[in-house]
């Protein structure tokens, strides 16, 4: 699993290349120039992808095929969305495409930026951790400079207490490196509660991109989001079953609403049953809330790395503050024990 640095390499490593592909875009090229463009100029986070895609397209393999070996290669949302985006644009606005990647470039910059910044925190509590855990055995060198204690700590009990404090010591660095991972981020297919902000915000862009390329309103859901599994939202999931019972987008608007605790969501379904009603649609209004649903999801993952880093604490004041207290007490234990018997 990456680390917060690595992600945030690999989210600007990311919006480098929708950036290349964009220009080739913006230069008048069709896709398979882009392809190679973005191959020959492509990060290590995905460059391997990029190949593949582009020697798909060089070999005289379709667009479909191409972007579903280059889902399959990739195994990332990121590759999913992407690919999500060419398919659509090619069967209905090429040019299009331009600025979708930028939206999406912009936005992988700032994921970037949490994400470093979170790796600075987490780094900086890591380091504290590691100094808390280094604190019993300072201890321990401290107590063994005395000649008195060295006979405490030379015998069987000794031995053991020792042994003791470095599984104790080794647990909690265990422990804590394995809380300052990120969580991974869920696929469309098998979304989670935090992340299925994300992905809608993915099928609402591209929502008013289907209508902003001449969709009519109801095509348009349906390929937007109806089509999608939306195993982490029984909002939509109900929505898209009353859909394909053939509602109106009205009607199945508002009797999902009812029943949505999800504010997001539910001004979704307002615009949606608006639109159908009075047959005016603008497509920036779902734009726009697909931004805002993509900065609500980088507000959660800001808050997650900030719960990390409150659990970074943890290991410390349940392992290594016991540790450094029985470090310190065992000699004049042992002292007392010996006087006694």
């Amino acid at each position: 699993m990456a680390s917060f640095a690595l992600r945030a390499a690999g989210a600007s490593a990311v919006a480098t290349d929708f950036e290349v592909f964009r220009s080739a875009l913006r230069a008048g090229l069709d896709v398979e120039q882009c392809a190679a463009i973005t191959a020959a100029n492509a990060s290590a986070s995905h460059l391997d992808t990029w190949k593949l895609f582009a020697n798909r397209l060089e070999q005289g393999t379709d667009l479909y095929t191409a972007v579903f070996d280059m889902r399959r290669a990739a195994d990332s949302f990121i590759i999913d969305d992407l690919a999500e985006l060419m398919l659509l644009a090619r069967a209905h606005n090429w040019l299009g495409l331009e600025y979708l990647l930028g939206l999406r470039a912009r936005f992988y910059r700032a994921w970037s930026r949490d994400q470093l910044g979170a790796a600075s925190r987490i780094k900086a509590a890591t380091s504290v951790g590691a100094l808390a855990a280094a604190a019993p055995w300072v201890l321990v060198v401290l107590l063994l400079a005395r000649p008195e204690n060295r006979g405490f700590f030379a015998t069987l009990q000794g031995v053991a207490v020792l042994s003791i404090g470095a599984l104790l010591t080794a647990l909690a660095l265990f422990v804590s490196a394995r809380l300052a991972r990120p969580r991974s981020i869920s696929r469309t297919e098998n979304s989670n509660d935090i992340d299925i902000a994300l992905h809608v915000a993915q099928r609402v862009e591209l929502l008013g991109f289907l209508l902003a390329s001449g969709l009519p309103l109801r095509l348009a859901v349906e390929r937007a989001l109806s089509s999608g599994q939306w195993s982490g939202s029984p909002e939509l999931e109900q929505f898209s079953e009353l859909i394909s019972a053939g509602q109106s987008l009205q009607e199945a608007a508002w009797a999902v609403r009812a029943e949505s605790r999800n504010e997001r969501l539910n001004e979704l379904f307002t615009k949606l049953a608006i639109s159908d009603q009075l047959g005016m649609v603008d497509s920036g209004e779902f734009y726009d809330l697909g931004q805002a649903l993509r900065e609500k999801w980088l507000v959660q993952q800001a808050a997650t790395a900030l719960a990390i880093e409150t659990k970074l604490l943890l290991p410390q004041v349940i392992l290594s503050l016991p540790l450094t207290v029985l470090f310190a007490l065992y000699p004049s234990v042992s002292m007392l024990s010996s006087s006694l018997l």
